[in-house]
């Protein structure tokens, strides 16, 4: 059996997590690749399956992104499955998360080409996190102190042909950060403790945490909604990678800020022993 493990060719920092992932799956006998998923001399029906990890550059190249995701999954299995990639890549999902009673970060959708509200925006969240719907790391993500009409405004004018998304900023997430849940195959695996991210900062991960029980309950039962709800997209199984991010409420609750299953990092350098479990959930996806 032969795996790509898709990347990028400009990696805005290394991926730590691939030649992690690289000799698990040799451990199983399986042979790999790492592919940047636009190289145009790849045949992707070379390989039995396509294990999409570190795509950090689509945001910038969207729609050649969109195309590659259709030829890649005609020639062979993309993981996760196209349908679930297509459904994560707009961050509406967390409206419809919401709308579903999930406990999720208040979220309001500013579609492209349509003026905002922002003097309601402010008066209900206060401080502003603003930052465009299909978005990788910390695109164009911004804080925006409370009646800063000048400046959420020239941000929505920089950006006025992407779908925004408006959120309260978490006082929890400024002051400790969040906490990133990582899940194999649907199962809980390990957990990092994140601090605050906006645009063009580099990412502050401070290493493996265990999370409370009440942040494993809303992970858990997100997944379990998701692979409910969309059995079609996800072709009947839990995603063979997950990433979910909460922080806490001003009541205290976790809340889902992301739920990630194109391209998170997966930490795989703090906890190497784990990288066992997605060799296995990506060899289930694939009826091995």
């Amino acid at each position: 059996m032969r795996v790509a493990l898709v990347t990028c060719t400009e990696l805005p920092r290394p991926d730590a997590d691939l030649p992690i992932l690289a000799r698990a799956f040799s451990q199983r006998g399986v042979e790999t690749e790492t592919v940047a998923w636009e190289d145009a001399r790849t045949d992707w029906s070379r390989f039995d399956a396509a294990l999409v990890r570190s795509t950090w550059n689509y945001v910038a190249r969207f729609d050649e992104f969109s195309r590659w995701l259709d030829r890649a999954a005609r020639a062979t299995r993309l993981v996760n499955p196209l349908g679930a990639i297509r459904w994560n890549l707009h961050k509406k999902y967390l409206v419809e998360l919401a709308q579903a009673g999930l406990a999720v970060v208040p979220t309001e959708l500013v579609p492209a080409g349509h003026d905002a509200d922002w003097a309601a925006l402010f008066a209900r969240f206060g401080e502003l996190v603003v930052k465009p719907a299909v978005s990788a790391g910390s695109f164009a993500t911004i804080r925006v102190a409370p009646r800063d009409f000048a400046s959420v405004r020239a941000h929505h004018l920089e950006h006025a042909e992407r779908d925004l998304l408006v959120q309260p900023c978490l006082a929890s997430v400024v002051s400790h950060g969040e906490t990133n849940l990582v899940h194999f195959g649907g199962a809980f695996s390990h957990a990092v403790h994140k601090g605050a991210r906006w645009k063009d900062d580099a990412e502050q991960s401070r290493g493996l945490v265990e999370p409370a029980d009440d942040e494993r309950a809303l992970a858990a039962e997100i997944l379990r909604w998701v692979r409910t709800r969309h059995a079609a997209e996800f072709e009947g199984l839990p995603p063979a990678y997950a990433r979910v991010d909460l922080a806490r409420g001003a009541d205290g609750r976790p809340l889902l800020m992301e739920l990630e299953i194109v391209e998170p990092s997966l930490f795989l350098d703090r906890a190497p022993d784990r990288a066992e479990q997605l060799v296995a959930a990506t060899l289930a996806s694939c009826g091995r």
